[in-house]
């Protein structure tokens, strides 16, 4: 039983012994009004944060007993900075993990192509990313998904294993889609929040200071559809952040490797 289906019993279970015990018509109102204002809460909490696994579990991080962190970046690939930014990941020798939005993916099928080819790994992120798509019906939502994961394996003639749910949002229903498409969750402990700490070095520092051991840090190198990234921006935070977190002592590896090596047992898709 998920968090969300647990907490949704416990509630009821509590309303109902609110309605029984307590027979002033006032209080029952307070009472059920607050009752339903904290489910409300939990709920998006629970949507916002998928580290919570509220609505389904998530990889959040690998292995604590080894100094692994693996760096992955979202919605992209993007023309004007996924070529500069696989250039320096190659100058630097860092591999990371790109989760690519399928009508980005369709439009720049090389830029795919050159990441794999390059050692990194690439995993689903929707096809569209719309900013609504958490509402969409079920069966739509799997679509979404299912057309990523075309696109990418007709790009890379092989099928991505893993998923990254665009903004990191949840929500009831997805755990049937990891079943349907066969996916891994991810979803990360060290995020950059380019969106509100636009400067690199603050950006960075950040990223430094919250990295542990088995991090998966979230970066972007584009945030889709809107293309207001700048890329010396987008290059001095990546930049940065590899040399400030390997001052620290961490060495960074793929997504996968860092989930499969030794001590560690990884979510299996539900």
């Amino acid at each position: 039983m998920s968090r969300f289906a647990y907490y949704t019993v416990c509630m009821l279970g509590m309303l109902g012994v609110v309605w029984k015990l307590v027979d002033s018509p006032l209080a029952q109102t307070w009472i059920l009004a607050g009752l339903g204002l904290a489910y409300m809460v939990m709920l998006v909490a629970g949507s916002l944060f998928p580290q919570l696994g509220f609505y389904l579990l998530a990889l959040n991080r690998g292995p604590a007993n080894q100094s692994n962190v693996a760096l992955t970046f979202d919605d992209g690939p993007a023309a004007g900075i996924t070529p500069r930014l696989l250039d320096l990941l190659k100058r630097e020798g860092v591999p990371a993990t790109f989760f690519c939005v399928g009508e980005a993916a369709q439009n720049h099928p090389t830029l795919v192509k050159r990441a794999a080819a390059e050692g990194h790994l690439i995993a689903n992120h929707s096809h569209g990313h719309r900013y609504y798509w958490a509402f969409l019906s079920l069966p739509r939502l799997i679509g979404e998904f299912r057309q990523a994961n075309q696109v990418l394996t007709e790009i890379l003639q092989r099928t991505p294993r893993f998923v990254r749910f665009p903004f990191g949002a949840s929500r009831p229903g997805l755990a049937r889609i990891l079943h349907v498409l066969n996916l891994v969750n991810v979803a990360w402990d060290v995020r950059g929040l380019e969106g509100i700490y636009q400067d690199p070095m603050t950006i960075a520092r950040r990223i430094a200071r919250q990295a542990r051991n088995g991090s998966i840090i979230l970066l972007h190198e584009a945030y889709y559809p809107n293309r207001t990234f700048d890329p010396d921006t987008v290059l001095e935070t990546v930049r940065l952040t590899i040399a400030w977190v390997r001052e620290r002592g961490f060495t960074f590896v793929r997504l996968d490797h860092l989930l499969e090596q030794p001590g560690y047992a990884e979510i299996q898709p539900c």
